[in-house]
């Protein structure tokens, strides 16, 4: 195989790998006549028994296809409800990467052979899969992580949620007023996503800690269930829970001081290396020359 024909097949893979790339980044254009139909449309009430898959940037792509990357992509279905992703814009980020990384070193190659340096065929081919493998990986990663953190912040909201509600359950005669009372108070993701459920069971005919509990359910976080539970509780016997609630929120308290000093630590630990390593590097940079100079002396 020539030197230009290899050039002409690198060119064609990074021109179909660039096509590929910014087609699934770029959205769909909307149509005009389903627009303007839905505009002028009489208002209807639809009873719907299943929530419609978001498609978008999957258009270009097999059904087929299209759903068996979204049932593959390693993050469960309470991390991407934590973080407010569908598995279908998860997996278009994941096949946009591994895409760039696959046709990255056949970009490179092609670029190495018109300026005169020969590069073994195989090279690019193993460097276009391991990296595209690697990319296609890391959007994986990168939502376990964002999802840890974005639950960690939603604890320490209901740290101050219970104590808001306990405040609220003082001065007004209901849980429920309680609940609906403190969640209007700060505009933090948190506050807001408890504040529209609240109010979507207030629509619903729902009791509020049934509504706690189902969101506790959805992004997996078992503080948020037991904050239902204890509403509950009060709710329906009408108990006192002042103290529970700020016992609750003690307790919460002091599970994330030790997550962050476990996490604190953790870091103090993989800073102990790089920190002895640099001082043996010093040392030497100081000692070699004077070592060597005492030597050459005597």
């Amino acid at each position: 195989m020539t030197a230009l024909q290899l050039m002409g097949v690198g060119g064609m893979l990074a021109t179909c790998g660039v096509v590929l790339a910014i087609r699934s980044l770029r959205p769909a254009p909307p149509a005009l006549q389903a627009a303007l139909a839905q505009l002028n449309a009489p208002a209807v009430t639809v009873h719907r028994t299943a929530t419609p898959r978001p498609r978008g940037q999957w258009d270009w792509l097999r059904p087929s296809i299209a759903e068996l990357l979204e049932d593959h992509l390693g993050v469960g279905d309470a991390d991407l409800r934590v973080l407010g992703w569908t598995r279908s814009q998860l997996a278009a980020r994941k096949v946009a990467l591994a895409l760039a990384g696959l046709f990255t070193p056949p970009i490179l190659t092609t670029t190495f052979l018109m300026l005169g340096i020969n590069v073994p065929f195989a090279i690019p081919v193993v460097a276009g899969l391991v990296l595209g493998g690697y990319l296609w990986t890391l959007p994986t990663a990168e939502a376990k992580e964002a999802a840890a953190k974005a639950r960690a912040e939603f604890r320490d909201a209901l740290d101050f949620f219970l104590d808001l509600i306990a405040l609220e359950r003082l001065v007004r005669g209901s849980v429920k007023e309680a609940l609906e009372a403190a969640a209007e108070i700060s505009g933090c993701a948190p506050f807001l996503r408890i504040d529209a459920v609240l109010k979507r069971s207030a629509l619903a005919g729902q009791e509020p800690w049934n509504a706690l509990r189902d969101l506790g359910d959805e992004l997996d976080i078992e503080e948020l269930r037991a904050l239902g539970d204890i509403a509950a509780i009060a709710g329906d016997s009408g108990a006192k829970i002042y103290g529970t609630l700020l016992a609750a929120g003690r307790s919460l308290r002091h599970a994330t001081l030790a997550e962050e000093r476990a996490q604190a630590n953790a870091a103090s630990a993989r800073m102990s290396m790089p920190v002895a390593l640099l001082t043996i590097g010093l040392t030497m940079f100081v000692a070699v020359p004077l070592i060597l100079r005492m030597i050459g002396v005597s």
